[in-house]
């Protein structure tokens, strides 16, 4: 026997070293004994040799011992090669106009070329035979799902008519054209099937390639978005056509119009329905998916390929079903903070795509087509390119009537950027590969495939090359995206902006011990940003003219005429639009608004953007939940016929035997009887349609037939003396009574129709009455209906909270909105109109949740409550960051904590749809400035009353004295109503610090000090800062004529929330509200009362104590009297005075625009 390091010599010794290879990574070779002989028998064989061996010579080591793997996978190796070089020309080629894609199509050229020369690559032979339908199923996903999942849904469903009317009549109108001139010019003798397949690659766009010019060149989001539809259901028709018609060429068929029929019904409403259901799948998996981005991006990716793989398995079309997947999926669909990575991750897998695309065509172009590439395939090659520019422009031309009258309108300018975009890409290269791929059974059919290839290539190259390069200029020359007045003032603001917080960042870094001895003059020339739009001086000039004084630079309110307000205000109109939909996927981030929700506004928004001079109001909005009503009509319609009668709804019978069955038929035990009736009675109704048993068992059915009846009638006579003349109102009862009387007249007919001789209509009327008794089996949704109605309640809910979401996301989207009006608005009256706007907008949507809460109540306190739950968790979720960022907790510690906010997070959709609200004792023990004191809660319930009012109801007037302050404690509008003069006694009731007076203070300090970070910072999460310093917050008096020091190394931030102070050192007036700068070191009060709010530094806040609070709530109390009085400059003792001062400062911080009269 051989041993284990022998080998038999019938097996060539050079394949079993190229199978080897290297052993376990030791430098070891098998090399063949000759002369060593390891048993008596003398048999040759292989040994392992150590590469240290020193009876070797060193000539031995090339033929033992291979360093170098040769049989590497050089497949993987140009792959990643050629994504590096597409890395590489992207970022060189940033400026240049020189497509990347072309240039990786040459070097695929290049390489084709080399191996007609050189038999060493025969990696490249391989890439140039590649299966069609590998490089279909490998790049086609990829491209079909990143433009649809890119798409404007709510854009695309308004111009959707265009869209189809693009890419069904206008594809077929271009392949007719262009195979008919392909068949009439062309000198290869083509036939006219020929020339039509060559029509139908050459008219498809390549979604992606088609947009990619045009994108961010400041045209309009209907064209871009009428560009990428068009492409995308383009490709969708010219995949169904194209199989179609190849099919029918090349095979014979008998039926051809049925075999169209069925396959026209698979590929485009049975893969719309795949594609739908699809997505529902996907989103259903999304929303039980927490916080794993890994597993969203992957089931994205997987998915994407799994659906297409699916739908063209199945015969249907799998671009469409991608379709309609990417279309009803978007970032929202996801977890918050997802979108951004999602983007990048589907941009880069394009980028690789394309990039594989064109190297292939590069590879399959040089060795198939370099043979017949001379001077005539020149000629053709511009001829074609030429016209299929022609015809395109032709046929959008022809359709642009129709276009015109249809969606966001069409022109002849919109017109010319798609003729001119129509970029050809991974559809034509793959159709033409596929062709190019089979197998040839002549000569001439061989060269009219290698013609078809090389002409759809360079046809896409041309578009590459010229169409994408030129296609800006185009735009820019038909005035598409002309940089308007507004456009330059919005820009200039910007820019002024940016400056000034330089100039106050350069004034924070001086003041800095390790920066104050930098070379200022040198960094303040390094940090200069010229304008982005190149202007000439006399453009300059009339810019700042519009802006500025000549003489003094100060800003001011220039007189435009009406269309250059007209400009300004949609300029303006177009980035609040901006800001709402960045405000609502800020609070879907957040968890304040839920994925449909956030999925609905979105959309809402930027079907506004092209409708010029609208702004989105909460009356349009509504229709989005109203059409969602049907749930509530069927509650309606099945709570009629739900069976709840009650025993106590009755009084028992005097008599004793109605007494009995009164008791009898208002057991639990009597329904679940009646119950097992109806179910032991399907028995023999099923027996009865099935005619061996009937026949066989006739007379034992008829028996059944007559027992159960008989039960049914008694429960219908128990139930009428137990409930008397009231069992007739009920519809079960009714229903109950017409299953008694068709029985009775189904046994009559019977027993009637037995004694005569049968004839067809007397076994038509027996066999409609033996139907008939199915009816019984109804009586079994007695237990349904409870359940449905259970059902419909949840949906009902989820409806309700829907529309709660959509008014409050559209509330604080308008309160978002309302704080960049002064950064967006060039001119005072765009100004003031906005705001016009926008506060009529936001009183419509508060009349709408005031509606809500008052018909709804607990459905709106469960929303709340949920709503409160998330920010707090998320707060700690911040939190947690900042201590792990921080290095105050290891990550893994903070990991450990983070699973436990996530647990938390999930448990959130536990909590039930519906919580009882609040009764007016349990707010008032959650409000603010009582801290749930007793006594001061008894105080104020002892002396508040409970006030109703509905929509419409004057609770004051601005110009009439109020008579106290309102606790609102429901929507249409329930309030707590404390009068002035109970609430002055409680101030002299109250005093032990902190005092209720300063409590109050405090409350309406915060609040003004919110609004004011975010209208002056609105970049910044104030919610989160003000609540992480909270317990550092207090707040100061500061006297008239009074100084005050201020940013002494104890205070973070000071803000003036009432009255009117001085910088002592600039001698600068400051009016409330406004946040201090950190520059003021010392303030003087100039009004007769000045509030500051002050933040303290977190170590001085740990270190604050009740005897600083209880002096400053002290001082604070001690003053009051004064203090009031100078606010309003009235006299102390008149109360009613006071009371109006007093309820106006209130006010006056809860709305800005409030003022005295």
């Amino acid at each position: 026997m051989p041993t284990a390091f022998q080998r038999p010599l019938s097996l060539p010794a050079p394949s079993f070293e190229k199978d080897m290879g290297t052993f376990w990574g030791a430098e070891v070779a098998w090399h063949r004994t000759s002369d060593l002989n390891f048993s008596s028998a003398g048999r040759r064989g292989y040994l392992i040799s150590a590469r240290g061996s020193e009876d070797h010579h060193d000539h031995d080591y090339v033929d033992q011992f291979h360093i170098i793997r040769k049989n590497q996978p050089m497949i993987v190796l140009l792959v990643v090669l050629s994504f590096l070089v597409g890395a590489f020309l992207r970022t060189i080629l940033k400026e240049v106009k020189i497509p990347i894609l072309v240039v990786i199509c040459c070097m695929g050229i290049s390489l084709g070329m080399i191996s007609h020369f050189s038999s060493q690559v025969p990696i490249v032979k391989n890439i140039a035979d590649i299966d069609p339908a590998l490089f279909l199923h490998l790049f086609t996903p990829v491209i079909i799902f990143t433009a649809a999942f890119e798409m404007d849904f709510y854009i695309f469903r308004k111009s959707f008519w265009q869209v189809l009317i693009l890419s069904v009549p206008g594809f077929l109108m271009n392949c007719a054209f262009l195979g008919w001139l392909t068949y009439k010019i062309n000198k290869y003798n083509w036939s006219w099937d020929d020339s039509m397949l060559f029509g139908i690659i050459l008219s498809t766009t390549d979604p992606i390639l088609s947009v990619t010019s045009v994108r961010n060149i400041g045209l309009s989001k209907i064209v871009v978005n009428l560009i990428k539809g068009e492409s995308l259901f383009n490709d969708a028709t010219t995949v169904i056509i194209f199989e179609l018609y190849r099919d029918l060429v090349k095979h014979s068929h008998h039926e051809v119009v049925k075999e169209i029929f069925i396959k026209l019904i698979l590929k485009f409403f049975a893969s719309t329905a795949f594609g739908f259901l699809a997505s529902r799948l996907v989103s259903y998996w999304l929303q039980h998916i927490f916080n794993d981005g890994v597993v969203e991006v992957v089931l994205s990716f997987s998915m994407a390929y799994l659906i297409f793989f699916l739908a063209e398995w199945l015969g249907m079309s799998g671009v469409i079903a991608l379709c309609i997947l990417g279309l009803l999926l978007d970032s929202v669909s996801f977890s918050p903070g997802m979108d951004m990575f999602l983007y990048k991750f589907w941009s880069m897998l394009t980028f690789l795509a394309h990039i594989m695309i064109f190297l292939i065509t590069g590879i399959v172009l040089a060795q198939k087509a370099f043979p017949f590439f001379n001077t005539r395939a020149i000629f053709y090659i511009i001829t074609v390119y030429l016209s299929l520019n022609l015809v395109r422009a032709l046929v959008v031309l022809a359709l642009s009537p129709f276009l015109s009258r249809l969606g966001y309108g069409f022109n002849w300018r919109w017109g010319a950027i798609i003729v001119w975009s129509g970029m050809r890409g991974t559809f034509t290269l793959n159709m033409a590969l596929g062709i190019s791929q089979t197998e040839s059974k002549t000569a001439s059919e061989f060269h009219i495939k290698t013609m078809l290839l090389l002409h759809s290539g360079t046809a896409s190259l041309l578009t590459l090359i010229i169409n994408s390069t030129t296609v800006k200029k185009l735009v820019v020359t038909l005035g598409l995206c002309n940089i308007t007045l507004p456009k330059r003032m919005a820009m200039h603001n910007a820019v002024q902006r940016i400056r000034q917080m330089e100039a106050n960042a350069f004034s924070m870094l001086k003041l800095d011990r390790f920066l104050a001895d930098a070379n200022w003059v040198m960094a303040e020339e390094a940090i200069k940003i010229d304008y982005p739009y190149k202007l000439d001086s006399e453009e300059v000039n009339q810019l700042i003219k519009t802006l500025r004084c000549p003489e003094c630079s100060t800003d001011i309110t220039f007189e435009r005429s009406s269309q250059q307000i007209a400009d300004i205000m949609e300029e303006a109109r177009l980035r609040l639009l901006t800001a709402q939909m960045a405000s609502y996927q800020k609070q879907y981030n957040s968890g304040m608004l839920n994925q449909d929700a956030a999925q609905t506004l979105i959309g809402a928004a930027e079907s506004y953007v092209d409708i010029e001079g609208k702004f989105m109001n909460i009356h349009e909005v509504k229709t989005y939940w109203e059409s969602k009503g049907v749930p509530v009509m069927m509650k309606k319609w099945l709570s009629d016929w739900v069976y709840s009668v009650k025993k106590e709804t009755f009084k028992a019978p005097k008599s004793k035997f109605l007494r009995t069955c009164h008791h009898l038929v208002f057991m639990e035990e009597f329904e679940y009887i009646s119950t097992m009736i109806t179910f032991l009675n399907c028995v023999p109704i099923v027996l009865h349609f099935i005619p061996s048993i009937s026949s066989t068992f006739l007379p034992e059915l008829k028996l059944c037939n007559y027992y159960f009846l008989s039960l049914y009638i008694l429960e219908a006579l128990l139930k009428a003396f137990a409930m008397g003349r009231t069992y007739i109102y009920y519809h079960w009862n009714q229903f109950d009574l017409i299953i008694i009387v068709v029985g009775v007249v189904d046994v009559m007919i019977i027993n009637l129709f037995k004694s005569l001789s049968p004839s067809y209509p007397m076994i038509n009327a027996i066999r409609i009455f033996r139907f008939i008794r199915i009816l019984r089996i109804l009586r079994l949704l007695k237990l349904v209906i409870p359940k449905v109605m259970s059902l419909l309640d949840k949906q009902i809910n989820r409806q309700l909270t829907f529309r709660y979401d959509i008014a409050k996301g559209y509330v604080q989207g308008e309160e978002d909105i309302k704080c960049l009006i002064g950064q967006i608005a060039g001119h005072e009256r765009v100004y003031q109109e906005i705001t016009k706007i926008l506060e009529t907008n936001k009183q419509e949507a508060m009349k709408e949740l005031g509606l809500m809460q008052r018909d709804y109540p607990e459905i709106v306190t469960g929303v709340k409550t949920r709503q409160a739950v998330q920010t707090v968790l998320n707060t700690a979720s911040e939190t947690l960051q900042f201590m792990i960022s921080g290095g105050i907790v290891d990550k893994t510690e903070g990991g450990e904590l983070q699973k436990m906010i996530l647990i938390k997070k999930q448990q959130l959709a536990t909590l039930p749809s519906t919580i009882a609200p609040p009764t007016a004792q349990e707010l008032l023990r959650n409000v603010i400035w009582l801290q749930n004191d007793k006594r001061q809660i008894e105080y104020i319930q002892k002396k508040a009353k409970i006030l109703y009012y509905d929509y419409g109801d004057k609770i004051c007037e601005e110009a009439e004295l109020p008579q106290g302050i309102h606790l609102i404690v429901s929507g249409m509008i329930k309030t707590c109503f404390i009068s002035i003069d109970d609430l002055l006694e409680a101030f002299d009731k109250f005093l032990e610090p902190p005092s209720l007076e300063y409590k109050i203070w405090l409350k309406l300090a915060l609040d003004i000090a919110l609004r004011t970070f975010k209208e002056n910072l609105p970049n910044q999460d104030w919610s989160y800062k003000m609540c992480v310093q909270l317990s550092n917050i207090y707040v100061l008096d500061v006297a008239n004529h009074t100084k005050c020091d201020i940013y002494d190394g104890s205070m973070d931030d000071v803000i003036l929330v009432h009255g009117t102070v001085l910088d002592c050192q600039l001698g600068q007036r400051y009016n409330a509200p406004y946040i201090l700068p950190k520059t003021c070191h010392q303030v003087q009060g100039t009004a007769s009362a000045t509030k500051l709010l002050v933040i303290r530094t977190s170590n001085q806040g740990a270190r604050k104590t009740t005897e600083t609070c209880g002096s400053i709530c002290q001082y604070h109390s001690a003053r009051r009297p004064a203090t009031l009085g100078h606010i309003f400059g009235m006299s102390v003792g008149s109360h009613s005075t006071i009371s109006t001062d007093l309820e106006y400062t209130y006010l006056s911080s809860q709305n800005p625009n409030l003022r005295r009269v």
